[in-house]
């Protein structure tokens, strides 16, 4: 279930507070179909890499806000390598459009809240190793077909996990 860091629920860890206000998660959501069509499990790996692992969206609070957006007419449902994706529709980029002031305003605080995940507790052994997890996932994801570069993360992660089991 859902911890003291939001895992799973959409909640927003340690640091307390809602990312996103009413009506954000839709225009944030199209703004990034707008980017590149996506499917809804990519979304919520998409706006948790971009918190830096602070907030990530439940599935039940993603796919309800797919439904409406695809209800308005806003995207449309692609089904690609036997996925759903979400394409994004001219209907979908006028409202980006009329939204654009605050559609900025909710990538500046996803952003405000990537940079403060970098002022953290040196002691606090969770968020580093949360920060970690989200490093290698946004690695791996961006250099998907570069094999040397996953063999050199796993080396350094046995050579982390080597250190840590020789402490006292």
């Amino acid at each position: 279930m859902g911890g003291r860091h939001g895992h799973g629920r959409g909640g927003m860890g340690r640091r307390g507070g809602r990312p996103l206000g009413h009506g954000d998660l839709r225009l944030l959501i199209l703004s990034l179909i707008n980017e590149t069509p996506r499917h809804g499990y990519d979304l919520i790996q998409e706006i948790e890499t971009r918190t830096g692992g602070t907030y990530k969206p439940s599935p039940g609070v993603i796919y309800p806000a797919l439904e409406i957006i695809q209800d308005l007419g806003l995207a449309e449902v692609r089904t690609e390598d036997g996925k759903k994706t979400f394409h994004i529709t001219d209907e979908g980029k006028a409202e980006l459009e009329r939204e654009a002031a605050t559609v900025s305003a909710i990538h500046e605080r996803l952003a405000d809240l990537l940079r403060a995940e970098a002022d953290v507790d040196p002691t606090d052994v969770r968020t580093a190793m949360h920060r970690l997890r989200h490093a290698i996932i946004k690695t791996v994801r961006h250099n998907m077909a570069n094999e040397a570069r996953q063999r050199r993360i796993v080396e350094i992660l046995n050579a982390a996990k080597d250190e840590i089991d020789s402490l006292d």
